[in-house]
């Protein structure tokens, strides 16, 4: 089954170092950078607060009419906001895992669940709101990007927001491909 997907991470949050990220709103400037994009296709997201404006303004859709599934949303982790956090995030999406890791979702688990919820939702054109670690582990899973550095460099490269646009051919059944 060949399928249109676009991968949408989400706009720029107001950071809130007190609060939860997946409570953390857009920006005044992240607002308007999901607003400029023009998407087309289902629209579902992760319940993250940031992903679903990003995904209602994107396709300008009201937020309580997109579909939310929590498979889409970032890897699950004890991280509080602290200066070396992106160092922590980089060597999770390289696949080197340490100390920091613990307690942290694993690549595998996170690309089986996005992939799950990419069965789940049988459009042919699905819009997926979406975050940048979740996306990079599915695309690594699925052969799209190499793991390792390259999967590394794919994801320090993402903007806030950033659209991939992906045809794919998608086994209903199964794990990701690899």
């Amino acid at each position: 089954m060949l399928r249109k997907i676009t991968l949408l991470r989400h706009a720029m949050p107001e950071v809130d170092a007190s609060s939860a990220p997946s409570s953390w709103r857009l920006s005044a400037d992240g607002a308007a950078a999901a607003a400029a994009l023009l998407l087309e296709g289902a629209a579902v997201s992760s319940p993250e607060l940031k992903a679903l404006q990003t995904t209602a303004l994107a396709t300008r859709v009201l937020p309580e009419a997109v579909a939310q599934d929590a498979r889409f949303r970032e890897v699950d982790r004890d991280e509080p906001v602290h200066d070396d956090f992106r160092d922590a995030r980089r060597a999770w999406v390289s696949g080197s895992l340490d100390e920091r890791h613990s307690g942290w979702e694993t690549q595998d688990a996170v690309s089986q669940r996005f992939h799950d919820g990419l069965m789940a939702h049988s459009a042919e054109h699905l819009v997926v709101g979406t975050h940048g670690m979740a996306l990079t582990a599915w695309m690594t899973a699925q052969g799209l990007i190499e793991p390792g550095d390259a999967a590394v460099e794919f994801w320090a490269a993402l903007r806030f927001p950033e659209v991939i646009e992906l045809d794919l051919p998608l086994s209903p059944r199964g794990a990701p491909r690899r």
